[in-house]
């Protein structure tokens, strides 16, 4: 076996204990539990007022597969309303991931509309969301959502996956949330409108999460 042959296999066994160790790690991450439970957000956030909880099924919660959630109807006294729904997950494992509004939605009849970013004023400078317009049988309803982990509000699917598999090497977690606002759209609402309020309440919300989300 000449030298450039033994190189070779010397580099496929470093490669190879690398990825079992990294499959380990992520394995045995660390159970991460949240500073307090969302039970205990305020039902007051600013001028939004809580109205209602409604309950998920047990179909839904068995797809969903979260630690803890919060889903909330909230209201203003000049009758704007808004829904924030918040999961949390300890730790992530395949097939316990958080589920995005694009795959959830669709498979429940609504039918994406337009689909973009949206600044976020109450997170870091330059924080993005993603903004979700929907509709189904002449129903319209905007959505926003971001993932939150580690203090990151974090839009892309494909980075919330990177950054999940960089902080359980890292530091040994794989917790994270899912955050969304959704508002219903009235007949001749426009985009612009129901994001403001749906922004409105987001960025109300975002400062009271940290209590409860963990760092």
């Amino acid at each position: 076996m000449n030298a450039r042959t033994r190189r070779h296999w010397l580099l496929l066994a470093i490669l190879l204990l690398a990825t079992l160790g990294a499959r380990a790690r992520l394995s045995h991450a660390a159970v991460v539990p949240l500073r307090e439970p969302l039970a205990n957000f305020p039902a007051q956030v600013g001028p939004w007022q809580l109205m209602s909880q409604p309950a998920m099924t047990k179909d839904e919660l068995a797809v969903l597969k979260a630690d803890d959630y919060m889903l909330r109807d909230y209201g203003t006294a000049s009758g704007e309303a808004a829904q924030l729904f918040v999961a949390y997950y300890r730790t992530q494992h395949a097939g316990d991931s958080m589920h995005s509004p694009k795959n959830c939605l669709p498979g429940s009849g609504w039918e994406p509309i337009q689909n973009d970013l949206v600044p976020l004023a109450a997170g870091p400078p330059g924080t993005m969301v993603n903004r979700y317009v929907v509709e189904n049988s002449g129903d319209r309803d905007l959505v926003l959502y971001w993932y939150q982990a580690q203090g990151r509000i974090i839009a892309s699917e494909y980075w919330g996956k990177i950054y999940l598999v960089w902080d359980a090497m890292r530091e040994n977690r794989r917790d994270g949330a899912i955050v969304r606002v959704l508002v219903p759209m009235g007949e001749h609402q426009t985009v612009a409108s129901a994001t403001r309020i749906a922004l409105d309440l987001a960025n109300r919300s975002l400062p009271l999460l940290s209590h409860f989300l963990p760092k």
